[in-house]
């Protein structure tokens, strides 16, 4: 187990401080737009609340476990249509942890049959390096002793912005978002300027379209969306078939080696529960895959009238 995780360390932190980190980019990022959109809260008019958890790489020891959980509303202001939310995440990989605390606001205006949103978020981000956790090996190529490795635990604070800007209508959506805009570069221990941690930024690309069959309980829902940080870059296309609203399941592609197994439910007025398992399809990593959980529900404070509700995914 020992020689999975100092393996995985390897694989992290090659890939951590030689290209920064990208965003996560979550399977069922059409359920959660917006982890990768500032743009999309908000967007139906009514209190939406949600949470995903995401366990990845399963069978690695230090393996990348994501929470998501957060809330946001759309509201008018005389004639204008805004929106507002909280998301919080907790992402542990290796020895890293994040931890994000995102505060996003968006404003719409209605163009031809549909709605275009620009959105901002400040994102206030924890970055801690836990080396007790760190399992070191003396060999031919490895050295216990290396100096450039962080010989004790730290963290830092720091402030970053994102931007975003989204068109939907009923039969397809379409966004930009640049995350990360202030790239802050977190010092994690002092005593050793080898553990400099930098964010960059990261682009992410939207879109997805409804195609209706002759059978109206029937939708055919394409999605797909990409993210780079301009040096490296991962993507996922999906087609997610839809019976009567309420159940749905599809499949997907990551670009970066994984077939996507996905399904949901509506068990409740507003109430949606989703699973994925992301199959590995890299001879680099085998494990039991990746696991993905949803759970989110949208309602309004309407009294006076029957309670209605709209899912918070796309569309």
């Amino acid at each position: 187990m020992k020689k999975k995780l100092v393996s995985l360390v390897i694989l992290v932190l090659g890939t951590t401080f030689a290209y920064a980190q990208q965003d996560i980019l979550f399977s069922q990022y059409m359920n959660n737009m917006i982890s990768c959109n500032p743009a999309a809260v908000g967007y139906n008019d009514m209190i939406n609340v949600g949470g995903t958890f995401r366990s990845q790489y399963t069978g690695f020891e230090g393996s990348p476990i994501t929470y998501n959980v957060g809330a946001d509303i759309g509201f008018n202001i005389a004639q204008t249509k805004h929106g507002a939310g909280v998301q919080f995440y907790d992402n542990t990989i290796g020895l890293f942890r994040f931890q994000d605390v995102n505060v996003n606001y968006a404003y719409r205006i209605f163009i031809k049959d549909g709605y275009l949103s620009g959105g901002v978020a400040i994102k206030f981000t924890t970055v801690s390096l836990d080396t007790e956790r760190l399992h070191t090996i003396d060999s031919d190529y490895h050295n216990s002793n290396d100096p450039t490795i962080a010989s004790s635990s730290g963290n830092d604070f720091k402030m970053d912005l994102s931007v975003g800007f989204q068109y939907r209508n009923k039969t397809w959506f379409a966004g930009v978002s640049l995350l990360n805009i202030l790239a802050p570069e977190y010092q994690l221990n002092e005593s050793n300027s080898n553990s400099l941690f930098n964010k960059t930024l990261n682009l992410f690309f939207l879109g997805g379209y409804n195609i209706s069959f002759v059978n109206p309980l029937y939708k055919l829902k394409l999605s797909a969306a990409v993210n780079t940080d301009f040096i490296s870059w991962s993507g996922i296309v999906n087609a997610n078939l839809e019976y009567n609203e309420k159940y749905w399941g599809g499949i997907g592609y990551r670009i970066d080696g994984a077939v996507v197994f996905m399904a949901g439910i509506k068990v409740l007025n507003g109430l949606e529960i989703a699973y994925s398992f992301d199959l590995p399809t890299s001879k680099l990593i085998k494990s039991a895959g990746v696991h993905e959980v949803s759970l989110s529900y949208s309602f309004n404070l309407d009294f006076a009238k029957k309670n209605n509700y709209k899912s918070i995914r796309y569309l």
